[in-house]
């Protein structure tokens, strides 16, 4: 058969071949955008330049309007040996057995297994003013989970501050703690995950004393959730798993200087379906690999 050819074939033809970005992809980049919008512009000191954003990772597409309820941030960082190459200023120095070694924080995949033994910690950063609360708890393979423990706020983190904003960056363990990061390991043979839930609320929750990781009441925690737990969806950055920490992202820690637009992104995306004054509250699972 003799199909002719036009120059609408031809487009059409152009348009089929030419990659297009998934609508995964295209979201992401919406909620970058509308987390970066929230942050301060960058305030770069007399001669230096400002921060490099992290290596390949997508430029986000500016948002017509703001997106909808709020924006969780999460990034997990695992501790691997110090490269001659990797900046000085983000390692860490830690003592192990009879010896001082550096390590270098780099981005994982919180969706992949994490061995026992792994050295870990979590980066969490909100779009909107407001009190965040990170509870964690053993999860098993029948599904049970172990007693909620309220590990932020914390009085060696912030001096118990658990105030939060748009460019504020909260890592759990601090970088300034002795060991500056938590070690994945089981609780039990059956243990399958490690769960970190997330509240953020507008107002602080009364009746809270801030000190160490503190026991939290079942029915309390169950109270809780009834109240303030929400729909929430996740998205991931792929490009920028590997990408080692920067001086950047341990100002913000560290209370220094916040998130500018210019600086990097998290690697994981959390948007909660909350209304204006809503408190949220969503898990963050990490799995145990077997």
């Amino acid at each position: 058969m003799i199909v002719k050819y036009s120059a609408h074939l031809a487009l059409a033809a152009s348009l089929a071949a030419a990659p297009q970005e998934a609508p995964e992809m295209v979201t992401r980049q919406l909620w970058d955008a509308s987390l970066i919008e929230h942050r301060p512009a960058a305030k770069p000191a007399p001669g230096t330049k400002n921060v490099t954003p992290v290596k390949g990772q997508t430029t986000p597409v500016k948002p017509s309007a703001p997106v909808k309820g709020t924006l969780v941030g999460v990034t997990v960082w695992s501790f691997r040996a110090s490269k001659p190459a990797d900046t000085r200023e983000v390692r860490a120095l830690v003592h192990e057995g009879d010896d001082d070694v550096e390590l270098t924080p780099e981005r994982v995949a919180a969706d992949q297994p994490l061995a026992q033994g792994q050295k870990l910690r979590i980066g969490i950063e909100v779009s909107k003013a407001g009190y965040l609360y990170v509870i964690d708890r053993d999860e098993y393979a029948d599904g049970s989970k172990g007693d909620p423990f309220l590990i932020f706020p914390a009085r060696n983190i912030m001096g118990g501050n658990n105030k939060v904003g748009p460019g504020m960056l909260v890592e759990i363990p601090a970088a300034s703690d002795r060991v500056p990061y938590f070690t994945m390991k089981r609780s039990k043979p059956n243990q399958t995950k490690e769960v970190l839930t997330i509240l953020i609320s507008p107002t602080p929750i009364p009746g809270l004393t801030v000190a160490g990781r503190q026991q939290l009441d079942e029915k309390q925690l169950a109270d809780w959730e009834k109240q303030w737990r929400v729909k929430s969806y996740q998205l991931g950055d792929a490009k920028t798993q590997g990408q080692t920490y920067t001086v950047a992202e341990k100002q913000a820690a560290s209370g220094a200087k916040p998130l500018s637009k210019d600086d990097p992104l998290p690697q994981l995306m959390y948007r909660l379906d909350t209304r204006t004054g809503e408190a949220g509250m969503m898990d963050l699972p990490l799995r145990i690999a077997k």
